[in-house]
């Protein structure tokens, strides 16, 4: 009976080195595999021009874009809130100023 239950203990301990194995070289792969998307993203960020991330003068001055805006024509101002926001996106659009320029 005790050569039964060591047996039964040599087979679970092999088969837990077996699963402890296998996991370390699961984990290497992915750690791999994470090392060689942070080396594409670091060229990636590399490879962008600095200048696109300076905002331009509208956007950092005291009233916001939406106070250049309204300067840019005083006209704008006499507009109803719906009409002057209408306005405010269509020039944003034209100088480029928002996330997607579609």
């Amino acid at each position: 009976m005790a050569e039964l239950e060591a047996n039964s203990v040599i087979i679970l301990l092999s088969a837990c080195v077996g699963l402890l194995i296998l996991a370390l070289l699961l984990i290497f792969r992915i750690s791999s595999r994470v090392h060689r998307i942070e080396s594409l993203l670091s060229q990636n960020i590399s490879r962008s021009e600095p200048g696109d991330d300076t905002p331009s003068v509208a956007e950092t001055s005291a009233g916001g874009a939406f106070e250049a805006f309204l300067n840019e024509d005083p006209s704008r101002r006499s507009l109803t809130k719906g009409e002057q926001f209408s306005a405010y996106r269509q020039w944003r659009h034209e100088k480029g100023m928002n996330w997607s320029n579609s």
